[in-house]
């Protein structure tokens, strides 16, 4: 008899037993304007966690509602330990009417915090109040940089799902709820990644960038190349500070470990700003022969790359300057995801990576003689660097080179210095041009032009040619007028018009 009651004691024990407190931590520090002081922004952290509902322990209320009470503690401390923030108070869970009710409830608590730039930790301790020895603390550290005279983007951060929406609750912003994902893994059930970040300070890009490209990725190396065809592209025309969302379905996305990546660039594919995420993916899903190979093509680790003998080709007799002008030179003729990973290159130098991808845009263009192609681009670059080179920059990096090497040379060119009314200029006319997407046109222009009389060289201001540059409101760039008059008769109205 005392055998079977312990026994249905160690039962009933087993069936409430809960297990250690279990969540899910994460933040990102965003910007607001200053209500008083015009054009200065305030850092604010926000943080956010949210809580596994089978790991608490429930008791009944007056209402004989089924609750739990969750004791929660945020700290933010400063780099000399001095306390800036605290933060107590009591969580209480949505009351339910049964124990079926409580696996689907959404325990998730998102929380703000004006700071000034410093270095920080973060401390939240949350507390089990049915059971006080049922707790969980997480700690980390994160910087908050100073504003300065260039753009920059706040933190990228994993949401679960966003919509539209004008209810006020702590995850509304923009007119849209962004409900938080709490942590860096997807694994099979999770085939949507839905990312959020925010974009200041673009009122200080100087006006003859714009309009600027944003490519959003996923890479296996942060900042690098994108993943196989996971890049989306926008162009960014705005001056006010901007937020972006997005997704990716990343039902096809290899187990592994990688980065999305948000970076704001110019035409000329000058990297003005950037921001990265680690995360991890855990795929279950079917992959493909072509998927495995697209992740063992850029896999970063060496035991899963088939790794050449670049000794035995053409890119062995240049050393790493070289072979980082090499890539310079490239970044007018490859696609934006070859421009996406030669800037990461730049940024961040891997010189056996930076081989192989010279080695392989070259080979993609002569299987047989990769050499041969080299050489040919070589001839082009040369030419470039003879009509171009202003002032110490050779000529394949300033604007005029750019094009030339990414059109060739052009039908016409007309050169404009002294025209009444207009700053200095230069119109490229091609009769016929290949533009990057392979399509054919006619009768394309770029129009280049002196920013002032004592600017050293030419810089492009607007084109006719698709996915490039199209500045409608160019004549207000070119035309010096005190009255803001055109020049009619001037040569870029006979070439462009309302082009």
């Amino acid at each position: 008899m005392l055998r079977k009651l312990y026994l249905t004691l160690i039962l009933l024990v087993s069936l409430f037993k809960v297990q250690a407190f279990e969540a899910a931590f994460s933040h990102a520090v965003y910007y607001l304007p200053d209500p008083v002081y015009a054009g200065k922004i305030n850092p604010y952290l926000e943080a956010y966690w949210q809580v596994n509902p089978a790991k608490l322990h429930y008791n009944t209320n007056a209402e004989k509602k089924i609750i739990a009470r969750i004791l929660t503690e945020v700290t933010i401390i400063n780099d000399t330990g001095h306390i800036l923030k605290k933060d107590h108070y009591v969580y209480e869970t949505k009351p339910a009417d049964s124990v079926a009710q409580l696996a689907y409830l959404n325990i998730l608590e998102l929380k703000r915090y004006f700071l000034t730039a410093g270095n920080f930790k973060l401390r939240v301790k949350l507390t089990d109040m049915n059971d006080t020895t049922n707790s969980i603390v997480y700690n980390d550290t994160f910087s908050v940089g100073k504003t300065n005279a260039s753009v920059f983007y706040g933190d990228l951060k994993f949401v679960d799902t966003f919509y539209n929406s004008e209810i006020r609750t702590p995850f509304r912003k923009h007119g849209k709820q962004y409900i938080p994902w709490c942590e860096s893994f997807f694994d099979s059930y999770k085939n949507t990644l839905n990312y959020y970040t925010e974009l200041y300070q673009l009122n200080k890009v100087d006006s003859i960038d714009f309009p600027l490209i944003q490519s959003v990725f996923i890479s296996k190396r942060e900042g690098q190349e994108p993943f196989s065809t996971f890049i989306k592209l926008d162009t960014i025309n705005t001056r006010e500070t901007a937020y972006y969302d997005g997704s990716f379905n990343i039902r096809n996305l290899p187990s592994g470990n990688y980065y999305l990546n948000i970076s704001l660039g110019t035409k000329l594919h000058t990297t003005l700003a950037s921001r990265s995420i680690f995360f991890q993916r855990m795929n279950t899903n079917k992959i493909t022969a072509e998927m495995v190979a697209q992740k063992a093509a850029l896999d970063t680790s060496l035991e899963n790359v088939n790794v050449l003998d670049l000794t035995k080709t053409f890119v062995k007799k240049y050393d790493l300057p070289q072979v980082t002008a090499i890539l310079k030179m490239l970044l007018p003729v490859t696609d934006q995801a070859g421009a996406r990973a030669i800037e990461g290159f730049l940024k961040k130098p891997d010189e056996m990576y930076m081989r192989y991808f010279v080695y392989n845009y070259f080979l993609a263009k002569d299987k047989v003689k990769p050499e041969k192609a080299w050489k040919e681009y070589s001839e082009k670059v040369k030419e470039a660097n003879r009509l171009y080179t202003s002032h110490g920059k050779p000529g394949y990096e300033t604007e005029r080179g750019f094009y030339f090497l990414r059109y060739g040379a052009p039908s016409e060119v007309v050169t404009v210095i002294n025209e009444k009314g207009s700053l200095p200029y230069e119109i490229w006319q091609y009769n016929n041009l290949v533009e990057m997407s392979g399509r054919s046109v006619g009768n394309a222009v770029i129009l280049f032009y002196k920013t002032s009389e004592s600017d050293l060289d030419f810089r492009l201001l607007h084109t006719t040619i698709s996915g490039e540059s199209h500045n409608s409101g160019w004549r207000n760039f070119l035309y010096t007028n005190s009255d803001g008059g055109t020049n009619l008769n001037s040569r870029a109205e006979q070439y462009i018009g309302s082009r």
